[in-house]
């Protein structure tokens, strides 16, 4: 497994992975612009239902849980790695400052390349995705044609209500939800930055999108 720092106007960050897609930066910063979302991302990835975020702030991490959830969001997106990140959200909205020594061991290999004594930061990475192979964008859309969700391709962005997808991503249909998961996932992991857009109609969603739109 080879990991890799980035040095950003003096600051280190692992490079995270691609499937976490906005989540990396709401975890991080909480913006609340990713809030909703994310949350449903990882209560439906880490298959816990109950899982809230309510009470998260990026900014009461310690440095060693800035440090740990940095070397688990550089892992690919699956059922344990999201359960990690679960475990340390719940450490700090319960006032708790300390990390999990099972978790620090799992990652000792990625925290190694973290240098101490620096600020980590998230920095978004534009990806030119293939525009020749747009077919990992092909499930998502089919889906929320299914759905009846206005979504636009537009400027290698996939623009959507994320409140509306995250209503999804919480279905009762188990199926639904499994699949539009995983189509969420082909899509970050093909380049593409899911982007909040209240209020999208589709037929808004026909004129801007520039690559594909419903």
């Amino acid at each position: 497994m080879k990991t890799v720092s980035k040095n950003v106007e003096g600051h280190y960050y692992p490079e995270f992975h691609l499937g976490w897609g906005g989540c990396a930066e709401e975890l991080f910063h909480y913006t609340s612009r990713y809030a909703t979302y994310t949350e449903a991302f990882l209560r439906n990835l880490a298959d816990q239902r109950q899982f809230s975020m309510s009470g998260y702030q990026a900014r009461q991490l310690s440095e060693s849980q800035r440090r740990l959830m940095a070397a688990i969001l550089s892992a690919p997106p699956h059922q344990d790695s999201a359960r990690d990140l679960t475990t340390v959200i719940r450490a700090v909205i319960s006032g708790d400052t300390q990390v999990n020594q099972a978790l620090t061991d799992r990652y000792q290999e990625r925290l190694q390349i973290i240098p101490h004594g620096v600020v980590l930061v998230y920095s978004e990475r534009i990806h030119e995705p293939d525009l020749s192979h747009v077919a990992p964008l092909d499930p998502f859309m089919n889906l929320a044609t299914r759905l009846h969700l206005p979504v636009a391709v537009h400027d290698h962005h996939v623009e959507v209500s994320l409140k509306k997808l995250a209503e999804h991503l919480d279905s009762p249909n188990t199926t639904l939800r499994s699949n539009l998961q995983e189509a969420i996932l082909r899509v970050h992991n093909a380049g593409y930055i899911i982007r909040n857009h209240p209020g999208l109609t589709h037929k808004t969603a026909k004129i801007i999108g520039d690559e594909d739109a419903v």
